[in-house]
């Protein structure tokens, strides 16, 4: 299991996996400037689709490392290996990257804010009045498939390659208005995804739900992250306001289908 105890040894954990997922070393994202790599599928990578022409552009707030198939490798150092984090993740440099993957039938994703959290930060948060949240984990998991509607929470398959481990599900007068999903990206780190119904949105259930199942992954030695686009404010607010931080940002290709 991962040390979650603090944030230092929370972000030396996530390097060991970014390190995975871009086949470079933990040192590159404490570097400023540009670091390119050849993408491999490394052991403890985080399980997402590996694309026929991988591209992933990341950084933790030094400077910005690229992990790319290798014929594209020559066109990112030529092209963005001379600029800084913050012109790369411009809308310019964006743009020019998206229509570069494009030749390939892929399309760009993101730039998506990834947040974790520690013990030693985590903030819990109050559940509303007249609302009950019960724990689900395991197994048990699959009995949720059938409540549909939840797909930011649950992936409703039993053979993804990020299985559902947990859930936390809100309930109001019998009704489930709200699920919070623990998916396993990686033995050391389960990313949280939430949802609640349309009339329940601002009434801190969301909070709630993500609230309870960061105690249950931290409990259980793992990392918990969060992702949200940096447009959700109101899904960034809720990160923060449980203790958790911003840790990396991302861009990442798939491909079209």
């Amino acid at each position: 299991m991962a040390d979650n105890g603090d944030r230092r040894a929370v972000l030396r954990a996530i390097r060991t996996v970014l390190a995975a997922d871009c086949a470079c070393t933990e040192q590159d994202f404490l570097k400023d400037g540009v670091v390119v790599t050849h993408a491999k599928e490394l052991a403890g990578r985080r399980r997402f689709p590996f694309p026929a022409r991988p591209l992933l552009v990341f950084t933790m707030g030094a400077g910005v490392v690229l992990s790319a198939h290798p014929e594209r490798a020559a066109w990112l150092q030529t092209n963005l290996g001379h600029l800084d984090r913050d012109t790369i993740f411009s809308a310019p440099t964006i743009a020019l990257l998206a229509q570069h993957v494009a030749r390939d039938q892929q399309d760009l994703a993101g730039p998506d804010v990834k947040y974790a959290c520690s013990k030693g930060d985590f903030y819990p948060a109050i559940v509303p009045d007249h609302v009950a949240i019960s724990l689900v984990e395991g197994d048990d998991v699959r009995d949720l498939y059938q409540y549909r509607g939840f797909e930011e929470a649950l992936h409703y398959r039993t053979d993804h390659p990020r299985p559902d481990m947990a859930a936390a599900v809100a309930s109001r007068a019998g009704e489930i208005v709200g699920i919070a999903g623990a998916k396993a990206d990686c033995e050391f780190m389960w990313q949280i995804g939430v949802d609640d119904v349309d009339a329940e949105r601002g009434g801190g259930i969301g909070r709630a739900l993500v609230s309870r199942l960061t105690k249950l992954i931290l409990g259980s030695g793992r990392v918990p992250y969060y992702s949200t686009a940096v447009s959700n404010i109101r899904s960034c607010a809720v990160a923060l306001s449980l203790g958790y931080w911003p840790a990396w940002t991302e861009l990442y290709v798939r491909d079209c289908t």
